[in-house]
């Protein structure tokens, strides 16, 4: 059979939600114990303060600006005034408004420690109750209010503080002005000579200038020199176009293609646009001529032959007149040649002589400027220097409070601290928090399973079962109820020979919802078993836990009783040696039993110990018999083996259950399942501790025995969500807390609990049970009762 090796790793690292509600739903008492508590001490508390020791608070408000002024104003009332605002500032020092150094001022001990003595307090303390801030009531964007706030026990020396504080921040308000008007003053008269002497060098430097270079205005005067250039540059364009006009004339009178009157045009249109250029023909007359007999020709060829005499006459005439004039044309054209090229090199030389000058001109414009300008700034300093010497002694002569009080001195009749809503918000707030911080510590500090998802999530093994709650089971070990008569001895509708009133009285601690629930749980644990090796069936098995009174007895013997019930042979063999329970719970002698069958040297054998159940057929039961001083060596005994298996094989018995010690702290449970087909391990729901479920599982695991899986069991009542992993009821049943469940298990538990021979109850039972008879011992009193309460809480 393969055993699977318990998974000591966790889940993940993630933070399951519905695992903290679940946590904060098991410990909802916890959680709201705790935000009660919170909450009713700031409640309590809220009141004392209100009561005994409330808060009182007054306020007034400063305007330590002006709101029309220029200086708020700026620049945009002219450069003018904004340069003056800007010496005015330079003189008083206070260019920058740095609001948060003037409310540290305001609290400084240098203004609050005439006002602290005076009424007998430290200004430390007087301080801590000042609060200044700037904005007002209904703009906090107003930087030029300041709003003084007072908290005080008293409201009377509140309101006196109040006014003391205001008569006192009135009065610095004037001496720093004061101050910073003659401190300005004295700088304005010490810087005013220094300026009125850099000015009046400034405008001799500038005299100076205009004197050397002969101009007294630069730029203009290179303006005019500019349009100048310009004039003679347009000039000399004209005369070069006038000359080449010129050489087209000539070039055409000595091609023959200028006729006289041509001439003439072009002569008189060079006398119209020439600038004093004139083409004139030294001899007039013979143009005159030459003219008339070309008129002449024109007409004789108009009514004569050109064989005509009459024609050749004056065509004869003509061609003497033509070389004539034509040389007269080209001295006239010469001269006026000569005339224009002689114009031209005169306006070239006054465009050169202008330009030279001219380049001069941008140095000394660069020059002046750079002198005007610093002019200018001396002036203007000079003119802001006087003007603001004059300001400073017109508000020193004024001695006006900078400052003014817009809302008066007024204390709030009703205290302001505690705040009881506030108060009581913050204490449900802290008190949730606080109450889900407790209830999930406690839950983490109660390192126990809860509901048996958890079990085989944590465990990794096959959850065969769940045992509910049934408050019928509670205390049978600790009054030595003899559980299986009680069971039987229960009535039922279906039996005749019982009235329905003694029934009704019979079933009033055992109803029948709650029969049913536990034998369900039985039921589909022998199910469980019947599947879980398909190969061979499993003959004999142990129902063991991790520590005592966790009830396996218990759940064997109604394991036991529910097999039977359904037509299985069974047999419950009592192996718990030292503290031996079977007999008592169902009535049987112990006068021979297991103990007999492994000591006597084969005088006994197992069928003379077995003892049948009263009223079960198939149910059959060994005891453990007398006690052996050594139980270990016992169940180790090769007799031991051979005892098991003759049993297993025998075929007399469909199941073989023995009821063993628990795992840890002993070894007889090991001892015993090393021989069987397998072991199944009981863990107590909201008891035994998490690290010890794993301890016996591993423990288990390394001697070899074989673990079919895990069984959950309720020591009290479930919830519905825990119910979920079981059959939905909501009901579970136990024994209530022992000592056990928290930290490392200590081997000495097992010893204490089976080294009184006397007494089937453990030692810490009796002490309970003897402190609840004595009710003397006031610590064990104490104990119980923080018991009780711790068990209310965890619910």
């Amino acid at each position: 059979m393969q055993v699977r090796e318990l998974n000591n790793t966790g889940a993940g690292d993630e933070i399951d939600l519905r695992e903290l509600w679940r946590a904060l739903k098991r410990r909802k008492r916890v959680a709201g114990a705790t935000f009660v508590a919170i909450l009713i001490f700031s409640g309590c508390y809220t009141a004392y303060q209100r009561i005994f020791k409330p808060v009182y608070e007054g306020s007034f408000q400063l305007l330590i600006t002006d709101p029309i002024s220029d200086e708020n104003r700026g620049a945009t009332g002219g450069g003018e005034i904004a340069s003056n605002s800007m010496i005015e500032s330079l003189a008083k020092n206070s260019t920058k408004s740095d609001l948060p150094t003037l409310i540290e001022v305001l609290r400084s001990p240098m203004l609050l420690s005439s006002i602290a003595s005076r009424f007998d307090t430290t200004t430390t303390a007087l301080s801590n109750q000042i609060t200044i801030k700037t904005g007002g009531s209904k703009q906090n964007e107003a930087k030029g209010v300041l709003t003084v706030t007072l908290t005080d026990r008293e409201p009377a020396r509140a309101s006196e503080i109040l006014k003391a504080l205001k008569t006192d921040y009135l009065g610095y308000s004037l001496k720093q002005r004061q101050q910073r008007l003659n401190d300005g003053l004295r700088f304005l008269d010490r810087q005013a000579p220094a300026l009125q002497a850099k000015t009046g060098e400034l405008q001799a430097q500038v005299a100076l200038f205009r004197q050397k270079n002969n101009q007294l205005l630069p730029t203009e005067e290179g303006t005019a020199q500019k349009l100048t250039i310009a004039g003679i540059e347009d000039q000399l364009r004209l005369l070069q176009v006038e000359d080449l006009r010129l050489l087209s004339m000539r070039k055409s009178i000595e091609a023959g293609r200028l006729t006289a009157r041509s001439f003439q045009d072009s002569a008189g249109g060079a006398a119209g646009g020439n600038q004093g250029v004139n083409v004139t023909v030294a001899n007039p007359s013979l143009l005159e001529q030459l003219t008339k007999v070309e008129e002449q020709l024109a007409e004789a060829r108009a009514k004569f032959r050109a064989e005509s005499p009459t024609v050749r006459s004056l065509t004869a005439r003509r061609d003497q007149l033509l070389p004539l004039l034509k040389g007269k044309e080209l001295d006239a054209v010469d001269a006026a040649l000569a005339m224009n090229n002689t114009k031209i090199a005169a306006v070239k030389n006054q465009e050169t002589t202008l330009t030279r000058e001219f380049q001069k001109q941008p140095q000394l414009i660069k020059q002046y400027e750079a002198l005007s300008q610093k002019l200018s700034i001396a002036q203007e300093n000079l003119a802001g220097f006087i003007k603001a010497r004059e300001n400073f002694q017109l508000e020193i002569a004024q001695r006006t409070v900078p400052w003014q009080v817009i809302a008066p001195a007024e204390i709030n009749p009703n205290p302001v601290k505690p705040n009881i809503p506030r108060n009581l918000a913050l204490g449900a707030v802290l008190g949730l928090v606080a109450g889900a911080a407790a209830g999930l510590l406690r839950d983490r500090m109660d390192h126990v399973f809860h509901n048996p998802g958890e079990v085989q999530q944590e465990l990794q093994l096959p959850l065969l079962g769940h045992i509910p709650h049934v408050e019928f089971f509670a205390g049978v070990r600790e009054e030595k109820r003899f559980l299986l008569e009680e069971l039987d001895s229960l009535g039922s509708a279906n039996d005749k020979s019982t009235t329905a009133a003694d029934a009704q009285a019979r079933n009033a601690e055992f109803t029948g919802y709650q029969r049913f629930f536990y034998q369900e749980a039985f039921r589909n644990l022998f199910s469980s078993l019947r599947f879980l090796n398909s190969d061979r069936p499993i003959r004999s098995i142990a129902i063991t836990s991790s520590l005592p009174t966790e009830g396996k007895s218990l759940v064997n013997i109604l394991l036991a009783k529910t097999i039977s019930e359904m037509g299985q042979r069974v047999l419950l063999i009592d192996a718990d040696l030292r503290k031996p329970q079977l007999h008592h719970r169902l009535g049987q002698d112990n006068i021979q039993g297991l103990t007999n069958l492994l000591t006597d040297d084969g005088n006994l054998h197992w069928r003379q110990a077995i003892q049948p159940v009263k009223g079960r057929d198939n149910w059959s039961v060994i005891t453990a018999g007398r006690r052996p001083p050594d139980p270990a060596r016992l169940l180790s005994s090769h007799r031991m083996g051979a005892l098991i298996n003759d049993l297993a094989n025998s075929g007399e018995f469909d199941l073989i259950i023995y009821d063993t010690p628990p795992v840890l702290g002993l070894a007889d449970a090991m001892l015993v399942a090393e021989h069987l087909d397998g072991i199944i391990l009981l863990v107590s729901l909201a008891r035994v501790d998490r690290g010890l479920a794993k301890e016996s599982i591993q423990r288990i695991c390394t001697a070899g025995a074989p673990l079919l899986g895990i069984v959950t069991n309720a020591v009290k009542k479930e919830s519905r969500s825990a119910s979920a992993y079981g059959y939905g009821y909501g009901y579970g049943y136990g024994y209530g807390y022992g000592k056990y469940g928290y930290g490392a298990y200590d081997a000495g538990h097992a010893y204490n609990y089976y080294a009184n021979d006397d007494s089937n109850i453990s030692g810490a039972k009796v002490a309970e049970d003897e402190s609840s008879v004595n009710g003397k011992n006031g610590q064990q009193t104490a104990t119980n009762l923080k018991r009780k309460i711790m068990g209310w809480l965890d619910g």
